[in-house]
């Protein structure tokens, strides 16, 4: 098997609604007329896969070749082509990759491939970087995306550090005011002090 294998995939021409409804919006919303082209790519990262089911995957899952067109590790581009990769926030569910996950699966029930999605926007036309910049804020929503590295990962693999044990705070119902407010400064919670003492109201009458 090899490491990690990147697909682009690209609606054809008649069928890229949402890159056509994006140059529309850069032009009619931000009001940046210099955009002669956008392109939007579904980028898929695929790792602990074998060749032969990735093969079988290209036409069968990651696209419909009668709408789309897919290309391997890189996309040809226009020299001054502005370029941009949005990802969903580590934590958020990403439906898409989950779907693809699925597919494979029915591909070959002992494949057990991590896949990771974004969106990568390519921007053609004479474009400051200021506006560039107003592009990107317009197809990033902070709340759950972000900005991320053009570059393909060397691995899809995510290790965690081990947590820490949770702490037992012996004699917290009996604390005093002062003692309990120590606390609660040194616990940077998010909740009021009120909250806090609640909480503790709470125990006190168990």
């Amino acid at each position: 098997m090899d490491s990690v294998k990147r697909v682009y995939v690209e609606k054809k021409e008649p069928y890229a609604v949402s890159a056509h409804r994006l140059k529309n919006d850069i032009s009619n919303y931000l009001g940046i007329t210099g955009v002669t082209k956008v392109r939007e790519f579904i980028t898929y990262d695929v790792e602990n896969i074998s060749d032969s089911v990735f093969q079988k995957a290209l036409g069968m899952v990651f696209c419909e070749p009668p709408v789309d067109d897919y290309y391997l590790d890189r996309i040809d581009l226009a020299p001054g082509t502005r370029v941009f990769a949005v990802q969903y926030l580590p934590g958020q569910f990403d439906q898409r990759a989950d779907s693809a996950v699925q597919c494979i699966r029915f591909l070959d029930e002992n494949e057990d491939p991590i896949i990771l999605t974004s969106v990568t926007y390519v921007i053609e036309g004479d474009i400051t970087d200021e506006e560039f910049e107003r592009i990107k804020s317009y197809c990033i929503n902070p709340v759950d995306s972000r900005l991320i590295s053009l570059d393909k990962p060397e691995t899809l693999v995510v290790n965690y550090d081990e947590p820490e044990d949770v702490k037992i705070l012996d004699g917290f119902k009996d604390f005093e005011t002062d003692e309990l407010r120590r606390l609660y400064d040194s616990l940077s919670l998010a909740m009021t002090f009120r909250d806090f003492e609640h909480i503790q109201n709470y125990f006190k009458n168990e």
